[in-house]
């Protein structure tokens, strides 16, 4: 690609990041969420995958700040793989994952507690690859005792 064409889409992805950041700071997060999603749609078409993962740890962290967990950590698990096909560190992306996989966790948990058991398996089953290796091995003894619950309606 043209060295000038590059500098043109990367001026104006950054332009596009830092006005998806000034409007999340306005509260007006769906207008941030159209530009990132610009962005990606940009990045997806010229294959930067280093690109794709900036933004796609942005939308988790959108989401994460909508309180869609779900949605959150499919973003984050999405930046992981793009950093894997950049070839690129994915320490940031890696604690992101962490940090939602315990939030994830936890509101299964609260989901639990209200008897919301098939939305609460949800929330651990998406946790459990990024969770620590102690709270996996809770969750998945937590999602066998729910499973038998709900199969059998009884313990």
């Amino acid at each position: 690609m043209d060295d000038a064409i590059f500098q043109e889409i990367a001026n104006e992805l950054k332009g596009l990041n830092n006005q998806a950041a000034k409007l999340i700071s306005q509260g007006k997060l769906s207008d941030a969420e159209a530009l990132y999603n610009r962005a990606l749609d940009t990045n997806t078409k010229i294959s930067y995958y280093d690109g794709m993962a900036m933004i796609l740890f942005n939308l988790a962290n959108l989401e994460a700040l909508r309180g869609d967990l779900l949605k959150a950590i499919t973003y984050g698990a999405l930046c992981k793989e793009m950093h894997q096909k950049a070839q690129t560190d994915t320490e940031l992306c890696d604690e992101l994952l962490r940090k939602l996989a315990n939030a994830t966790m936890k509101k299964g948990m609260e989901l639990e507690k209200k008897g919301e058991l098939t939305e609460a398996l949800e929330y651990y089953y998406a946790s459990i690859p990024f969770a620590d290796e102690k709270y996996r091995r809770a969750m998945l003894k937590e999602i066998e005792l729910i499973e038998r619950i709900t199969s059998n309606g009884s313990l």
